[in-house]
């Protein structure tokens, strides 16, 4: 009998592991698969069958987690936003940050450290679910509540790095997404136009911004 790479790939079931366990792995496979396929082929050219040949899974292991391609995708949404909550700041940006001498020092840290965000693998497989979700209801009714989540939590990390000296001024809560949503806007320009983004022309002016804002 022939088998398909898919096919050889799977493992199939572990002995002596609980089926649980089997069962998370199954899907954290096809998940990672999922966000793989997104980042390569984009939203509209990802297909059941190139997220369970990238999982290395059998179809019938696959259909039993996803049954169809627009729940898997909407687990992924899922997915992706709980690896954003989940991710650190690394460790040598926490110690600019804390090792930064006065506030201004500090802004243009926390600034540099945002924009950072914005280059991860994460905000692009996001962003092809963002702009599916226009015309997929059913992606968009389980991008909405994730989103908020991630908001909040977003606003929350930026609270932490730029620290309570800077949040408690007058003018942080509005200068907040202000900055946040340009990054965002100016990152997705980077779709089409790559290009180094530690020489973003609009880096210095986030920073000059916050600073006008928040030291003055």
């Amino acid at each position: 009998m022939t088998m398909t790479p898919a096919a050889a790939a799977d493992p199939g079931p572990a002995r002596g592991r609980p089926r649980a366990d089997r069962t998370r792995e199954s899907r954290s496979r096809i998940l990672d698969a999922a966000v793989t396929c997104l980042l390569r082929d984009g939203y509209a050219r990802t297909s059941t069958i190139s997220i369970q040949t990238e999982a290395g899974v059998s179809r019938g292991r696959m259909l039993h987690q996803f049954p169809s391609k627009e729940e898997l995708l909407v687990a992924a949404a899922h997915h992706i936003f709980a690896a954003q909550l989940e991710q650190p700041v690394p460790g040598p940006l926490t110690d600019q940050i804390a090792e930064a001498r006065g506030p201004g020092e500090r802004i243009a840290v926390v600034v540099d450290v945002l924009w950072a965000t914005f280059q991860e693998p994460s905000f692009w497989a996001a962003t092809e679910l963002w702009v599916a979700s226009r015309t997929e209801p059913a992606l968009a009714e389980a991008i909405r509540p994730a989103e908020r989540r991630l908001g909040r939590a977003i606003w929350a990390r930026m609270d932490h790095l730029f620290g309570a000296e800077l949040v408690a001024r007058p003018l942080y809560l509005p200068v907040r997404p202000v900055i946040f949503t340009s990054m965002r806007g100016t990152a997705l320009s980077y779709a089409f136009d790559a290009r180094d983004p530690r020489s973003e022309p609009l880096l210095e002016h986030w920073k000059e911004i916050a600073r006008h804002a928040l030291l003055a």
